[in-house]
């Protein structure tokens, strides 16, 4: 059945509970493919569902009403994740006025065999659809080209598509049916891996949308809980995390071969802690990407350690480092530290990654030759409480 989120508008999408990958993205707890249904004196679809869910969709719009009666179908990005089901809505919807970004356009004939007409649609066009009239806002790169979202003006609800989602697969459609931390942590790690890296157009297009005047009071995004209180709250978020606006805490990625570099990691971590910084430490070897973006993304420091091995990193830490110099997070407060036996390398070339990602180095960083003994862990430990002064 589908769900009524206000008057007249109505949840038509699809929970993934089983997804463990969104695209390249690790998505640990699923995620739903949210599509929304508009019922005015026209009838209106925003946004589908991946392709495997498509038919749970047609139910779901099908308990409101014949599809046939569609008006218009409004593509917000054409993604899969969200346009996987747009053969099948041509097809139960053959008269509906399909509406896109210009960019749109070429996503859309680039993945769909079609001959439908398209009506294209730039910022501050409206359509009127009985009472109420949508405004279109393209939101190009948050995070394709064609990405655009469509506002409710006499509502106030704004239909954003990727922006102020999270990858989340739940029985709950609000985000105030369940504990705001647990939601944000997810909208921290989604906005980590999906969003981060155009961070500057995150606060051109917030403030844009503060100039159009509109009051947002609900914003509907294409996966996970729709933020029907508050939205002001994943709105800020948004602002302080494209400023870059870190917490004072710090993060410890490093992988190990035979042990001596997880020894100094630890004891790195007990400075940090006993000067005042919390900190979180992860094997990357072992550890989920969301959570190491998301740390990535509210952290002021970062430490990268590793073993030597063939005189350069270990493979999961030399892949951490690509992931994360992919998202372009804003500048932290780095260094590198690790053990090797008969030739070192990966601490060097660490330090050129992090130099490479704009970050503030601390040089030379730390590291000793096989196992590093009492006194050797005790300059760890000092390490840590010398880094937690950068703060």
């Amino acid at each position: 059945m589908a769900l009524r989120i206000a008057d007249s508008v109505y949840w038509v999408g699809a929970v993934d509970w089983n997804l463990r990958f969104c695209g390249s993205y690790t998505t640990p707890l699923g995620t739903s493919y949210n599509a929304y249904l508009l019922v005015d004196r026209k009838t209106v679809l925003v946004d589908t569902v991946k392709g495997t869910h498509t038919m749970e969709m047609v139910g779901r719009i099908k308990s409101v009403v014949d599809p046939a009666k569609i008006d218009y179908f409004i593509v917000n990005h054409a993604e899969l994740d969200h346009a996987g089901a747009f053969k099948e809505v041509l097809r139960i919807a053959p008269n509906a006025e399909i509406i896109c970004s210009d960019r749109g356009r070429d996503s859309l004939k680039g993945h769909f065999d079609f001959d439908r007409e398209l009506t294209i649609v730039k910022t501050g066009d409206e359509l009127n659809i009985g009472k109420r009239n949508l405004v279109f806002i393209e939101a190009r790169m948050l995070h394709w080209p064609d990405n655009m979202m469509t506002y409710i003006k006499e509502d106030h609800i704004l239909f954003s598509n990727d922006p102020f989602g999270q990858h989340l697969a739940t029985s709950q459609r609000f985000v105030d049916e369940l504990d705001e931390k647990f939601v944000m942590d997810h909208a921290a790690r989604y906005y980590a891996q999906i969003v981060m890296p155009y961070s500057q157009l995150v606060l051109k297009k917030l403030e844009e949308v503060k100039s159009l005047n509109v009051p947002i009071d609900m914003i509907c995004p294409a996966h996970g809980l729709i933020w029907r209180k508050n939205p002001e709250k994943i709105l800020s978020a948004y602002e302080r995390w494209a400023k870059g606006e870190a917490e004072d805490r710090a993060v410890i990625y490093f992988d190990t071969m035979w042990g001596s570099t997880d020894l100094m990691a630890r004891e790195i971590a007990k400075g940090l802690t006993d000067s005042g910084v919390p900190v979180t430490v992860y094997n990357t070897r072992t550890s989920e990407w969301s959570l190491m973006a998301r740390d990535l993304l509210l952290s002021k420091i970062v430490l990268v350690g590793s073993a030597t091995l063939n005189m350069t990193m270990m493979p999961s830490v030399a892949g951490i480092l690509a992931f994360f110099k992919s998202l372009r997070p804003p500048p932290k407060i780095a260094s590198a530290f690790g053990s090797f036996g008969w030739g070192g390398g990966a601490v060097r070339d660490i330090i050129s990654t992090l130099k490479e990602m704009k970050f503030n180095v601390i040089e030379p960083g730390l590291q000793f030759k096989w196992v590093p003994r009492e006194d050797q862990l005790r300059e760890c430990y000092e390490f840590g409480k010398q880094i937690a002064q950068k703060i």
